[in-house]
């Protein structure tokens, strides 16, 4: 498989000359909130909230698409634009350690998850007529995805002096969501927070990583495969190499064209199915003099 066909290099490197076909799935779920809501608010002024908006009336009137649609809903501007920031920042960073199918899978779970779990909230508080609309569940899956998969990484917030650690996050998020939960919000004349929705994302995102859903195909794969260099597959025209002979390529040999397309190829599958955290400092190291061996022979070539 070419490098530059892969799920991941795609994200990085899209076709020339713009267009949807080279946005990457983090923007295509953008501009899919952006649209529904210009279309929803700007052109129709809501009249596809009760059509496209997650109820429990709504699902017992078969409205079986609402727990996907509702993920793209939004009341207000501010709304979307919370949601949206979040989205961006969110899932740029996750997109350096999932497959961008991952990302997908993360925000749609998470919105499913979240709305499920408002449903049932609703229809214990005698409010079951309660419309639930946005992102903010899907967002919420993604982040503690995030966390999840490196809760002592620091970050820099919009407006923080400071840099905070994702753990910290995740605690300040869950405080801020029982806060408003115990106050009640939104039992007023405007709309309520649906904090059972973040949780439910919240929870799945989690889950999504600790569970490891985001390499168990690949995990499964090469467990009816024998293992070679550094426990992942290596491949030298179509066959297993030998390990010693692999760490002699690297180090000693000439290296040749099976090494970008066994040693490195391998390596580059682990990445598309586990992030470029899971890789080992070897595996580092044999991708760097790839990429180094690779620009010379471009030098040369060109």
């Amino acid at each position: 498989m070419s490098i530059y066909n892969r799920e991941y290099m795609r994200d990085g490197r899209r076709p020339r000359g713009g267009g949807p076909a080279s946005w990457s799935v983090l923007t295509w779920l953008i501009v899919a909130n952006a649209a529904v809501f210009v279309v929803n608010n700007l052109l129709l002024r809501s009249s596809l909230d009760g059509l496209l908006g997650l109820s429990l009336p709504g699902i017992g009137s078969f409205l079986l698409w609402t727990p996907l649609t509702y993920q793209f809903v939004h009341f207000s501007p501010w709304h979307l634009l919370v949601n949206g920031v979040g989205l961006y920042f969110i899932g740029r960073m996750l997109l350096h350690s999932v497959a961008p199918r991952h990302l997908l899978r993360i925000y749609l779970f998470g919105g499913f998850a979240g709305g499920a779990l408002q449903l049932l909230w609703n229809a214990l508080l005698g409010d079951a007529g309660a419309l639930v609309l946005g992102a903010s569940a899907s967002v919420s899956a993604m982040l503690f995805a995030l966390i999840a998969l490196a809760p002592d990484q620091r970050v820099q917030l919009l407006l923080i002096p400071f840099a905070i650690r994702l753990r910290h996050i995740a605690w300040f998020c869950i405080g801020v969501n029982v806060l408003t939960l115990l106050l009640g919000s939104g039992r007023g004349d405007g709309p309520a927070v649906a904090v059972m929705a973040h949780f439910g994302g919240m929870l799945l995102g989690w889950l999504y990583v600790r569970q490891g859903w985001h390499f168990r195909e690949a995990r499964q794969t090469r467990s009816r495969k024998s293992r070679g260099f550094f426990g992942i597959r290596i491949l030298r025209d179509g066959e297993a190499a030998d390990p010693q002979a692999t760490a002699t390529s690297v180090t000693g040999r000439k290296a040749d064209k099976s090494f970008v397309a066994g040693d490195v190829d391998a390596i580059l599958d682990k990445i598309n199915d586990q992030g470029f955290q899971s890789l080992t400092e070897e595996e580092r190291s044999i991708l760097e003099r790839s990429s180094e061996l690779l620009a010379r022979r471009l030098d040369k070539e060109g």
